[in-house]
């Protein structure tokens, strides 16, 4: 039996299937992990993240999309604001695990795709490092293009 919200439910399946964002990428992947069912992802950025997959030729693991602002400020530096929360046409960040050689070529075909921020954590167990990607600007705030965690 299903115990979460109803636009929880409808995220993850329709007619028995995920609901597909991009050709590779479901809503429910993409959804915040809190449990809030946010899931609004920018479409411009779902784009770019499907196109950097099919030049990567291979799946590419999300460990964050979408954070609601309130779970956003529990797990980031960034409080109740950072790259992940949803702005006016949603969230245009991701976090992607994946570590070494793909996680170099991965920043590569990022910037070519016009990724204009990346975030590096390529330290301890190889499950746990990732690479984040946003397609931000600097209208809010002056920001970082890219750093380490």
């Amino acid at each position: 039996m299903w115990v979460g919200t109803r636009r929880q439910f409808n995220g993850l399946m329709i007619g028995g299937l995920a609901m597909m964002i991009t050709k590779n990428f479901s809503s429910a992947e993409m959804m915040c992990s809190c449990g809030c069912g946010e899931d609004s992802m920018d479409e411009d950025f779902m784009t770019i993240l499907q196109n950097i997959r099919e030049d990567m030729n291979r799946p590419l693991k999300i460990s964050s999309g979408v954070r609601c602002a309130k779970h956003n400020a529990r797990v980031s530096s960034t409080g109740s604001n950072g790259p992940h929360v949803p702005r006016n046409t949603g969230t245009k960040a991701s976090d992607i695990v994946i570590s070494g050689a793909d996680a170099l070529r991965l920043i590569d075909i990022a910037r070519k795709h016009g990724v204009s921020g990346v975030g590096i954590s390529q330290r301890g167990p190889h499950a746990k490092r990732f690479i984040h990607i946003d397609t931000l600007d600097d209208s809010h705030h002056p920001r970082p293009t890219m750093w380490s965690y």
